[in-house]
């Protein structure tokens, strides 16, 4: 099967948060590779049972049928090699609205929420926003990779309430084994700890290996967890606010679907339920040449940056479909690498400063784009790298002795 993910499409104008923002601030001719949805088309099957839908032109409520949950574990079966049964899943439109109701409604403001750092910026809002106590797990950068620092995870786990994971983890791409999870897993049990994992990024592990969910290694984590899952990234299907929550423990399940009534969250977009049913179906060899589309988008950027600008480190991870670079040997400042890609370059990234201090000389880059776009987008950068050493904002490694 051989699809034409080249095909580019033009979404400005199109009430886009990752074009229309950036194009309104720095002019039409930016490209974003910041915010995290592909500008890569859905499924075709998916586009098409839309374009049915769209045909009756009546947009009323709707219901979550009968059938919806059997497909989505049946998904999780084939893709994660994990059991669940149907009356597990609760349906929530977005995995950040979940993870605040319970942040919310199952913690005090006495509490402290865990998680590792660098962080995608919105969960640490979400902590920070509802006055819970934030304890930062940094996770350790050393030979252009990241792991885990357990002995500061346990410090962190013994003070803390609740974990947030993230896995694969955004922004730096690490894919948390097997050995890691169950390391996880053990810590949160010794510690009592309550573990909500964000496995939005699921389908994009190119370790060789199927995704692990973290409550399939653990009984205590599978009645003390609730795992966050999302067709969104894997189909580019963000707009439809679509997210299904794995709870086995009853008791939480049924205070967790309560509250959910209580906000006001029962009717799903009219799109939402005929799209993630197509492409949980229908779709998975779709799927299987996204994925080795991104996988050669991600060794295109590599193989450039080590010719062009080897100055830039491209984190050695696995996972996501976002590539997390350290700048540090450019021996500029953020304000500087702004300057250089926004306008000289015209390209947005996401700023490494917006995933807290230990974000710092790095930048995020979505590379899920068409090659031709991303190959336009790598040669602006050279360019506008040339400009700068020009200009004299450029500090050669040299002078700092490496």
């Amino acid at each position: 099967m051989k699809i034409n993910f080249d095909k580019q499409v033009d979404r400005v104008g199109t009430d886009s948060a990752k074009w229309d923002i950036p194009c309104s601030k720095y002019g039409s001719d930016i490209i974003p590779l910041s915010v995290a949805d592909m500008d890569l088309p859905a499924p075709q099957e998916v586009i098409e049972v839309l374009n049915k839908r769209n045909q009756l032109g009546v947009y009323g409520y709707t219901i979550i049928p009968d059938d919806y949950y059997s497909v989505v574990t049946a998904y999780f079966k084939r893709h994660y090699a994990y059991d669940v049964s149907p009356e597990e899943i609760v349906f929530c439109p977005r995995i950040i609205q979940a993870i605040s109701i319970y942040i919310r409604e199952f913690t005090t403001e006495h509490d402290t929420i865990c998680l590792f750092t660098p962080s995608y910026s919105p969960i640490l809002n979400a902590v920070l926003l509802n006055n819970r106590k934030l304890s930062q797990c940094p996770l350790v950068y050393q030979n252009q990779e990241y792991h885990i620092d357990f002995e500061k995870l346990e410090a962190c786990f013994s003070c803390s309430d609740v974990f947030i994971l993230i896995s694969p983890h955004n922004p730096t791409g690490l894919v948390f084994t097997i050995q890691d999870l169950n390391r996880i897993a053990s810590l949160a049990k010794k510690h009592n700890v309550f573990i909500i994992s964000d496995d939005i990024h699921a389908d994009f592990d190119f370790s060789g290996e199927k995704h692990h969910i973290i409550s399939s290694v653990s009984n205590y984590v599978k009645e003390n967890s609730i795992i966050c899952t999302s067709p969104s990234k894997t189909f580019n299907l963000a707009g439809l606010e679509i997210s299904n929550l794995i709870i086995h423990n009853q008791t939480i399940r049924h205070k967790f679907n309560r509250l959910l009534q209580q906000l006001g969250f029962h009717n799903p977009n009219y799109f939402a339920i005929p799209a993630i049913k197509t492409a949980y179906q229908n779709c998975d060899l779709w799927l299987h040449e996204l994925q080795k589309y991104i996988f050669k988008n991600k060794r295109l950027v590599k193989c450039f940056f080590a010719e062009h600008i080897p100055e830039l480190e491209v984190v050695n991870t696995t996972g996501t479909y976002l590539l997390w670079v350290n700048y540090s040997r450019l021996g500029i400042d953020e304000q500087r690498l702004k300057y250089w890609l926004l306008h000289l370059s015209k390209i947005e990234m996401s700023w490494g400063s917006d995933f807290g201090e230990e974000g710092n000389t790095f930048f995020r880059m979505n590379i899920a784009v068409p090659a031709p776009c991303l190959i336009a987008c790598l040669d602006r950068m050279k360019q506008g790298f040339i400009l700068l050493k020009k200009e004299g904002l450029y500090y050669a490694t040299q002078r700092h002795g490496n």
